[in-house]
């Protein structure tokens, strides 16, 4: 398991086998960071039993390293007591802390949870009876005893925040740092280090009183004791392999529910936060004191888009290269925000998860490494356009004197992307006077040299006209499909660059029965098609005297790219 979880009544710790994060939520509501190298390791971890009894104690230790790592990101914490101990012993004043807590820990455990269950059961049940059915109505008991404890202590204000961010810990951990909802009890699991604990105090209080060691004290302390780790060991396995089914899951409610509660946002976020912190964190930055780290503003963005069911990883990535003016590369570097880059950042998240595209939040799309301004007069490009474009300056390499045509050029992007990475001749036609405005301006931004006309389809070009390439990403929505397609798309992409006619084949048709007329012998025909359509566009080709018909699959292994030569005998 890569993540381990520990919550603290503010916060959660997130730790790998290599380096820890703290996120807290401090007193005035701000998300605080804590980051650093592991020095308390899983030893073991491929080794059953002994893993059990190392995640034990490692459990416990983070756990107080939480607590005094989220009290040390408060500024109420001063000077005391530690500080004068930690002076005289000349080691850390964590240290000593932890190792006071650690102690105070158990001994209040072993008094809640041994002497007073034992007390109580040997009052109620007596010595007269038999040993080992006394011994075990005498473990009941104590396990009875141990619930109403529990349940007791799951009533004080101060464990409600503190099971509720374990609640949060399993959360994440189970949806994987999502934030969607996918299931009533996705806070309760067997896997969690508060879990593992009672489970371990659970089953070692009943092994320990029905065996009934009775030696001398120094020997009943080490049988005990031993007890205790196997029952530690075993209680590891359990958790750990019940946690692999979702029926078996389901058991761990019946200890988990005392020690794990439904987080809301902020628990869940705060969570969130902890684990990418985790992941991005080499443990030697530093945030400064009025940036906002990124592993709170991506978990933020996430927690926007995905109640809006709007989220996607290269959006998130977008939107910040973009508010900054960055690459991606460089972006990706980034540790920690200034306030006004927080404020743009998370207000064109918002813009986002309202419906708006990015390329109308911005007023630009990145495509195959360029950058076109678009409008509601022309289509944003789509990433799957890229392999289109691809597969043109492919087929141009190595060539001279190559002429292409981009029919249907709306902002340019195949075009101005073929003749910024070929030497090739590049020539585009589009019907629309305002997207061939806008196609104009994007070529001049990119520095290259594009022949614009104003054409609907061929019908401008002089027949005497020939090129080597002939490529096209037509409209292919059906008409009927478009009031069905995503608010993004129909309110910001103008329909005349989405409506394919009836069936959304129109313009292939006209495409594959014209573009012959203008390619040179051996010239080719490029087309990017929608889902489903090859089949059909393929027919369309053939009938009209095209050969040698090809496909090639997008990023989803959808057939996007046809590719065609013409037998101008047939």
């Amino acid at each position: 398991m890569k993540f381990f979880f520990f919550p603290c009544s503010i916060g959660v710790r997130c730790q790998t086998r290599e380096r820890y994060a703290l996120a807290v939520i401090d007193e005035r509501g701000a998300k605080r960071l804590r980051s650093g190298r592991t020095k308390n390791k899983i030893v073991f971890w491929n080794f059953p039993i002994f893993r059990g009894i190392s995640y034990f104690f490692l459990g416990i230790w983070a756990l107080l390293s939480a607590f005094w790592d989220a009290a040390k990101l408060s500024p109420t914490v001063g000077e005391g007591v530690g500080d004068k101990i930690s002076g005289k012993l000349n080691v850390k004043k964590e240290s000593v802390l932890i190792s006071f807590l650690l102690v105070s820990s158990l001994i209040i455990s072993l008094f809640l949870f041994g002497y007073v269950p034992s007390k109580l059961s040997f009052l109620l049940i007596g010595m007269s009876m038999n040993f080992a059915l006394r011994n075990f109505l005498i473990a009941l008991t104590k396990v009875f005893l141990f619930f109403v404890i529990l349940l007791i202590l799951r009533f004080i204000p101060a464990m409600q925040d503190l099971y509720k961010f374990n609640g949060a810990c399993n959360q994440v951990r189970l949806r994987q740092g999502s934030s969607l909802k996918n299931d009533k009890l996705d806070h309760h699991t067997p896997f969690n280090v508060l879990n593992i604990i009672v489970f371990t105090f659970l089953l070692s209080i009943f092994v320990i009183t029905c065996v009934g060691i009775s030696l001398a004290w120094h020997f009943n302390i080490l049988v005990n004791l031993a007890i205790f780790l196997a029952c530690a060991a075993v209680s590891f396995e359990i958790c750990y392999f019940a946690e692999k089914n979702k029926w078996t899951r389901v058991l761990a409610v019946v200890t988990d529910f005392f020690v794990s509660a439904k987080p809301n946002i902020t628990h869940d976020e705060i969570a969130r936060v902890a684990l990418n912190e985790a992941k991005l964190s080499t443990g030697e930055e530093k945030v400064k004191e009025k940036e906002v780290p990124l592993s709170s503003v991506l978990a933020e963005m996430q927690t926007e888009l995905e109640k809006a069911g709007k989220y996607e990883k290269s959006d998130v990535e977008w939107i910040i290269a973009t508010v900054l003016n960055k690459s991606r590369a460089e972006a990706k570097l980034v540790k920690s925000f200034q306030p006004k880059e927080y404020r743009d950042i998370m207000k064109a998240t918002a813009a986002r998860a309202s419906g708006k595209p990015l390329s109308a939040i911005f007023g630009f799309v990145e495509f195959y490494g360029l950058k076109f301004d678009v409008n509601k007069k022309v289509l944003a490009p789509r990433m799957e356009t890229e392999l289109l474009v691809e597969e043109v300056i492919k087929a141009s390499s190595g060539k001279k004197g190559v002429e292409i045509l981009d029919v249907g050029t709306g902002s340019g992007a195949i075009a101005i992307s073929v003749a910024k990475f070929t030497k090739a001749k590049v020539s585009a036609i589009d019907i629309s006077k305002g997207a061939l405005s806008v196609a104009k301006a994007n070529a001049e931004k990119n520095g290259v040299k594009v022949e614009f006309i104003e054409s609907d389809l061929f019908n401008k070009l002089k027949n005497r006209r020939k090129f080597d390439i002939i490529v096209s990403n037509p409209p292919y929505i059906r008409s009927l499909d478009i009031e069905g397609l995503d608010e993004e798309v129909k309110n910001f992409d103008p329909r005349q660059a989405l409506d394919g006619g009836e069936d959304g084949l129109d313009y292939y048709r006209a495409i594959a029965l014209q573009a012959h007329k203008y390619l040179k012998k051996g010239g080719e025909l490029f087309l990017e098609i929608g889902q489903g359509q090859f089949k059909d566009v393929e027919k369309i080709l053939t009938d009209n005297g095209w050969s040698d018909v090809s496909n090639k699959k997008d990023y989803s292994k959808i057939i996007r790219i046809v590719r065609a030569k013409h037998d101008k005998r047939k």
